[in-house]
């Protein structure tokens, strides 16, 4: 009987467990779709406007390749 009540225990933590997982999960997903939303327009299909982080994103990639392509941050 012990066995039993133990493994409804183990069940029961899994789903408490699996439930607070997604919650959290859905709550990042909600910001990060809150977070892309597009500056022009809400329509579908619509492009969304370059924002400061992806100008960043950019610059740093550019960068990055640069430095790897000429050895500069290869060679650290």
């Amino acid at each position: 009987m012990s066995r039993l009540l133990m493994f409804l225990g183990i069940v029961a933590l899994a789903v408490a467990i699996a439930a607070f997982l997604l919650s959290i999960w859905r709550g990042a997903w909600a910001i990060g779709q809150q977070a892309t939303r597009s500056v022009l327009g809400s329509e579908v299909g619509e492009a969304m406007a370059p924002n400061g982080i992806q100008k960043i994103a950019y610059a740093a990639l550019l960068v990055l390749l640069f430095g790897v392509s000429t050895g500069w941050l290869g060679g650290l």
